[in-house]
């Protein structure tokens, strides 16, 4: 009698384990994507600077992936490779150079960001032209141009819990300072989500409840 009950709570014991690693994994996965960046080199300032109409059609100068849009020149420097934080770019152009000026130059944003359901802050901070758009919720701002480094501050509505497409141009032009900083619920966008920490943790401690469980029906 005390085999069958050892056995059969072994059994349900692999199957939580089973499940929780699952959904782990699962979440780990989904609650962050890859944003990918996008660099035109010498493209004209002009009022419309930094919007998503002016993102050019041809072959962009470099691709890169980022873990977070949170720029600063003022911080890192006045270059392509120091003001994106020093990414592997690749699909490089001949006339690229990660370490020319970084005037006069467009770059192109898209992935994903997770948004809680209902209230969502959002806060960006540029210097000078950009667009942000999620389609998803039916959100667009746009200011092209010269622009000061200053923080704007919004709320969105999501109506679900999910991860949102998104995409952000910006232009930098008329000299330094250079800034881009965006930023979902007071975490710069590319960044994983607290919640994928916090189910890891919750998976690593039910896998040691299990284990000492099963180690006192055994003993």
């Amino acid at each position: 009698m005390k085999t069958r009950l050892v056995l059969r709570h072994r059994i349900l014991s692999q199957i939580l384990c089973f499940m929780v690693l699952a959904g782990c994994l699962s979440i780990a996965g989904t609650s962050h994507a890859t944003v990918l960046g996008e660099i035109w080199l010498n493209q004209p300032e002009n009022g419309s600077s930094g919007l998503l109409s002016t993102v050019p059609v041809t072959t962009p100068d470099a691709e890169f992936n980022t873990s977070a849009i949170n720029y600063d020149s003022r911080v890192t420097g006045y270059t392509p490779a120091l003001f994106f934080n020093n990414p592997t770019f690749f699909n490089t152009s001949g006339a690229f150079n990660p370490n020319g000026s970084l005037d006069d130059t467009l770059a192109l944003f898209t992935g994903q960001t997770y948004l809680n359901a209902g209230n969502n802050t959002f806060t960006t901070t540029h210097d000078d032209g950009f667009e942000l758009s999620v389609p998803g919720v039916g959100f667009d701002l746009q200011q092209g141009g010269p622009f000061p480094p200053t923080p704007i501050t919004y709320t969105i509505t999501a109506p679900s819990a999910g991860l949102y497409d998104f995409s952000l141009s910006y232009f930098e032009g008329w000299g330094p300072p250079a800034t881009l900083n965006y930023e979902v619920n007071g975490v710069p966008v590319g960044v994983p989500e607290p919640s994928t920490f916090v189910l890891l943790l919750v998976g690593a401690a039910s896998f040691a409840v299990t284990a000492v469980y099963r180690k006192k029906m055994t003993a």
